[in-house]
């Protein structure tokens, strides 16, 4: 049986499905997508980004490691929207992401918060320029999304992440 894999077409940002071990290359494309990110390119990071998750979101929900490296490659592609989207769609929460004013050498954890049933966290954009994938703040919000997403078994997700 041939498992499929994500190849970054190169110079299209397109997404390949159709070899080999997908979640190896869903890692290789999340990580020329922050990259990308950090070479001033966010917009192509987001799309990158986007692609990858659209095809291997099962994966993503049932891998921790996974999800932690989808999630930093979100934020440093500042794709707080598609954040929101992956997830309401592993979890059923409604998440908003505030990017705070730059302050010069600052770089606070993103601050948690809640209003009407939404979790809003606050992001420095300090912090998420030095932000890495094994950042504490990073592992323990992967982790508790994957935990929470067991643990509440009657929440069911979205067959697919809608990107539009």
């Amino acid at each position: 049986m041939t498992e499929n894999r994500l190849q970054v077409q190169p110079g299209t940002g397109c997404v390949d499905t159709c070899t080999p071990n997908a979640e190896f290359a869903v890692l290789a494309a999340l990580s020329a997508a922050v990259e990308l990110a950090h070479a001033g390119d966010c917009q192509r990071a987001r799309e990158l980004c986007a692609a990858a998750i659209f095809e291997v979101q099962p994966l993503i929900a049932a891998s921790k490691e996974l999800l932690r490296v989808t999630l930093h490659a979100l934020l440093v592609a500042r794709g707080f929207k598609l954040i929101s989207r992956l997830v309401r769609a592993l979890s059923g929460l409604e998440v908003r992401m505030i990017l705070m004013p730059q302050r010069e050498g600052h770089g606070a954890a993103p601050q948690r918060g809640e209003r009407a049933g939404c979790v809003i966290y606050t992001l420095d954009p300090d912090w998420l320029c030095r932000l890495s994938p094994n950042d504490v703040f990073l592992r323990s919000w992967s982790d508790a999304l994957a935990d929470q997403r067991r643990a509440h078994s009657t929440v069911k997700p979205a067959r697919h992440l809608e990107l539009a």
